[in-house]
C-alpha cells in the first residue's frame, strides 16, 4: 500500500496540485486499508494525514500499520472531521491547490470546503486514485479470483432449485446464503434473478413472480473476498428452449466470444466494445443491445476501465474487467451472459469456470 501512495504522490504534478484531499471510502481502503465510514486522507509531497473520529480510534492505527504504511499522522477528531482541516499547518499557505475527488464530494460538503479553507485554490479532480487502481496487484487479483470462485460454486448449486413454482425473491435470498455459506464476506451487489418477459430488464429486481416452464432465468450475482469482488451473470432455460432462445442465447454467447478475445493490453476499451456491438447489430438486434460492453471490477462492482462506446480508457495488463453482452426483448425475455476476465501480455484469461453453453433445466 506505500507503493499506491507514491503514485498518487506521482501524479500530484500532472495533475497541477499541490495536495490531494481523499473521502471516497473505496479509496481510502485502497490506499490505507481503512474500513471505516468516516475518514479523510490528505496526501502532499511531503505529509500524509489521516483524520477519523473517535468510533474508529483503534480501528484506524490497526488497519494502517497493518498494511506497512509509516510516516503518518492520525487525528482522531469530532465527528465532523471537516473541522479539522484548517488546524493543519500544510494547509495554510495561500493559494495552495487542493485537489478534491469531484465525483464523490457533494455541492454541500464543497461548499463546507470553501468555508473552511478560504486561502486554498478548491480543484476538482476526476479518478486520480481509480486510475491507479485500475491496474490490479497480485495480491488483488487473487482475492477476485477467490470471489470468482465461489460464485461460479453457488451458481452450479442454485441450478436445483431453478424450478416452475419457485419465486424470484425466494432464488435471490439463497443466492445470498449461499454466497456466505461458501466463504463470502456477503454479495457484491443485490442479486439479479428475472425470468420470463421479465428477463428482457437488464438491471431486473427479483419479485414475487414464480417461475414458469420454459422461462429463461437470468442470474447476475457476485460475491466480496476481503473487500474484492466478483461478477457473473448466465442466463438458464427452465424447460426445453424454444428455437428463437437458442438463436438469441447463441448471437449473445458468439458477441461474447468476440469480446474477450479482443481484449488485450494497448487495445482501446471502445473497440472492444464496438466489435461486439457491431455483431449483434450485424444479427438484427443492435437496438435490443442498449448498455456497455462491460467495466473494471475490484473494491468496487463497477470500476474504471469502462468498455463502452463513449470510454476514453485503454486497457492494460493485469487489468480485470467483465464482458457482458446482452440482448434483450420487450415482453418476450432477454439473455446476457458475463464472466470476469484477467487482462494478460499473453491474452485474455477468463477467471470464471461456471458453463456457457445453454442449460436447459
Amino acid at each position: 500500500m506505500p507503493n499506491r501512495i507514491s503514485k498518487v504522490i506521482s501524479s500530484l504534478e500532472k495533475e497541477g496540485l499541490d495536495a490531494l484531499l481523499v473521502a471516497k471510502p473505496t479509496n481510502l481502503r485502497y490506499l490505507c486499508g481503512y474500513t471505516g465510514s468516516n475518514g479523510l486522507f490528505l496526501i502532499t509531497p511531503k505529509e500524509k494525514v489521516f483524520i477519523t473520529d473517535f468510533r474508529y480510534k483503534d480501528q484506524v492505527h490497526q488497519e494502517i500499520h497493518r498494511n506497512g504504511i509509516s510516516n503518518f499522522k492520525i487525528i482522531i477528531g469530532e465527528r465532523d472531521i471537516f473541522t479539522e482541516l484548517p488546524k493543519l499547518n500544510s494547509l495554510k499557505r495561500k493559494n495552495l491547490r487542493l485537489g478534491f475527488e469531484g465525483n464523490n464530494i457533494t455541492y454541500q460538503m464543497y461548499q463546507k470546503l470553501s468555508s473552511l479553507l478560504p486561502q486554498v485554490l478548491l480543484v476538482s479532480t476526476e479518478n486520480v486514485v481509480e486510475k491507479i487502481a485500475a491496474k490490479k496487484e497480485k495480491v488483488e487479483i487473487q482475492k477476485i479470483k477467490q470471489a470468482v470462485k465461489i460464485t461460479d460454486t453457488v451458481f452450479h448449486n442454485i441450478l436445483d432449485m431453478l424450478k416452475p413454482g419457485v419465486k424470484e425473491n425466494e432464488i435471490a435470498i439463497e443466492l445470498e446464503y449461499r454466497l456466505k455459506k461458501e466463504g463470502a464476506e456477503g454479495s457484491a451487489f443485490e442479486p439479479i434473478v428475472a425470468s420470463g418477459v421479465r428477463s428482457s430488464m437488464p438491471h431486473g429486481r427479483a419479485s414475487e413472480k414464480k417461475i414458469k416452464k420454459g422461462d429463461f432465468v437470468t442470474l447476475d450475482f457476485g460475491a466480496i473476498v476481503d473487500g474484492y469482488v466478483s461478477d457473473l451473470t448466465r442466463t438458464v432455460v427452465v424447460g426445453k428452449a424454444s428455437s428463437r432462445q437458442k438463436q438469441i442465447y447463441n448471437i449473445v454467447g458468439s458477441a461474447q466470444k468476440k469480446g474477450i478475445t479482443s481484449l488485450k493490453s494497448g487495445k482501446a476499451c471502445k473497440e472492444v466494445d464496438q466489435i461486439v456491438r457491431n455483431y449483434i447489430r450485424e444479427k438484427g438486434f443492435g437496438p435490443n443491445f442498449g448498455h456497455g460492453t462491460g467495466h473494471g471490477i475490484g473494491l468496487q462492482v463497477h470500476e474504471l476501465p469502462t468498455l463502452n462506446s463513449r470510454s476514453s480508457d485503454t486497457l492494460e495488463e493485469n487489468m480485470v474487467v467483465t464482458v457482458e453482452p446482452g440482448i434483450y426483448i420487450s415482453g418476450w425475455g432477454g439473455v446476457r451472459i458475463e464472466d470476469d476476465v484477467l487482462v494478460t501480455n499473453n491474452g485474455p484469461l477468463v477467471l470464471n469456470s461456471a458453463p456457457k453453453e445453454l442449460i436447459e433445466i
